[in-house]
């Protein structure tokens, strides 16, 4: 056998091994995980399943202690955006923001010992006959429900501006947004362990006791994706669709998945837009802090400290360039209304705690994979991206990946339209 032809077997042979592995997809058996749990010190007690309306009626006193201690604590190196917006901080009428919050139907129902606050808003159907398709909205860190705020009127009324989606009927939403467990308005757990896990489970029973058995799932913002992943691996046969913005799969979801990584950092250009494998390990926006207890009190009794931190990683998650501002991408208010909601719930300390012990390298909800229809938009400024043969490890029925034209985690508030035209278009084919 000449060299020539040894030589060239070896490279077909090696060309062979990495082909199949490109394209192999892993397949890991589906989660199985603890059917219930209860998240008070105390004896469990069952819960208390009715639904109550709610408003939000934060004290006053609150509001003064957070601008006195904006004006007291000392800052060091104010950038000029920062001292703009404590300004607008200090001015803030969360009366007035309140009451607008208020405008949405809200409810609280007990659930593993921990009250749900979510969102239910759906507008009244008339006129030409529509479907209404109910769709849980699962929001990120550090967002809120009110992230939505410009997105829900176009699901839920879509007419009103313009969009017509539908085959036989036209389609109309009825939108459910819970704050997460943990975050904001809902319940936080009194034991150390709670997890992305619980959550989904929480939301997964949420579901079920508003009697919704056929719903499509919508996340984004880091968590809220992930979060919406889970809930869709966990309970296939009663979601229709997943639809994520800006989702991420990480180069350690499999050994497969790791080699995709290496060899698309080997051949791809240096201006690509894809997250490379070396930024994964040794970029902050993949990182967590190691002692969420010591950083989380700190925010917890600072008050620009929390504002510092919040400002920080909407930079961080929306912008692309050291010379942009958020001020160029949301109005002060905008940013302030999310600061203060984060700051009257305490909602920092136990977001950091469930981050701390969800993103761990032993964590088992890390492989889980979605069986059913998934579509994925990303956004121009996303901090990450993935190409589609990698997002294919995770979601096995990947019916498409979208790019939508500005914003970037939080996008919702940039570009509401884009954002609801992908997800009426991808409901739509999976209705027909």
């Amino acid at each position: 056998m000449s060299s020539v032809f040894f030589l060239s077997i070896v490279v077909i042979s090696i060309i062979s091994v990495l082909f199949s592995v490109y394209i192999h997809r892993p397949d890991f058996p589906e989660l199985e995980i603890e059917l219930d749990n209860y998240w008070k010190l105390d004896d469990p007690v069952k819960d208390d399943d009715t639904i109550y309306s709610y408003s939000i009626d934060v004290d006053t006193n609150v509001i003064d202690d957070f601008k006195n201690r904006l004006k007291s604590e000392k800052v060091f190196g104010t950038s000029q955006f920062l001292q703009n917006l404590t300004k607008v901080l200090l001015d803030f009428d969360w009366k007035q923001h309140q009451n607008f919050l208020n405008t949405f139907k809200q409810y609280k129902t007990e659930i593993e010992g921990l009250n749900v606050h979510f969102l239910r808003i759906s507008t009244p159907i008339s006129g030409k006959k529509k479907t209404l398709v109910p769709i849980l909205m699962l929001h990120g860190f550090p967002g809120s429900f009110w992230d939505f705020f410009k997105l829900i009127p176009i699901l839920t009324n879509p007419t009103r501006y313009g969009f017509d989606f539908g085959v036989k009927e036209s389609i109309q939403f009825e939108v459910i947004i819970p704050s997460l467990p943990g975050f904001l308005f809902s319940g936080k757990s009194e034991k150390n362990e709670f997890d992305i896990i619980a959550s989904a489970r929480i939301l997964g029973k949420l579901m079920r006791r508003l009697d919704l058995q056929k719903y499509f799932v919508h996340g984004g913002e880091g968590i809220g994706s992930d979060l919406a992943t889970l809930i869709a691996s966990l309970y296939p046969a009663r979601i229709q669709g997943l639809h994520l913005s800006n989702p991420f799969v990480r180069p350690t979801f499999s050994t497969f998945t790791l080699l995709k990584y290496a060899y698309n950092a080997y051949q791809r250009s240096e201006n690509s837009n894809y997250t490379d494998i070396v930024e994964y390990f040794a970029s902050d926006k993949f990182a967590w802090p190691s002692n969420p207890d010591s950083i989380s009190t700190s925010l917890g009794n600072s008050a620009i400290g929390t504002v510092k931190y919040i400002s920080n990683l909407w930079s961080l998650y929306s912008l692309t360039s050291s010379n942009d501002t958020l001020n160029l991408h949301f109005t002060l208010d905008e940013i302030s209304t999310e600061i203060y909601l984060y700051w009257i719930t305490q909602t920092l300390p136990s977001a950091l705690q469930i981050h701390g012990n969800s993103y761990t390298s032993e964590a088992i909800w890390q492989s889980a994979q979605v069986r059913i229809p998934t579509a994925i938009v990303y956004s121009t400024n996303t901090p990450w991206r993935c190409e589609p043969e990698i997002l294919s490890d995770k979601y096995l029925n990947l019916t498409r990946v979208n790019e939508l034209p500005k914003g970037g985690l939080f996008h919702y508030l940039q570009d509401p339209n884009k954002v609801a035209e992908d997800i009426f278009s991808f409901v739509e084919l999976q209705l027909l």
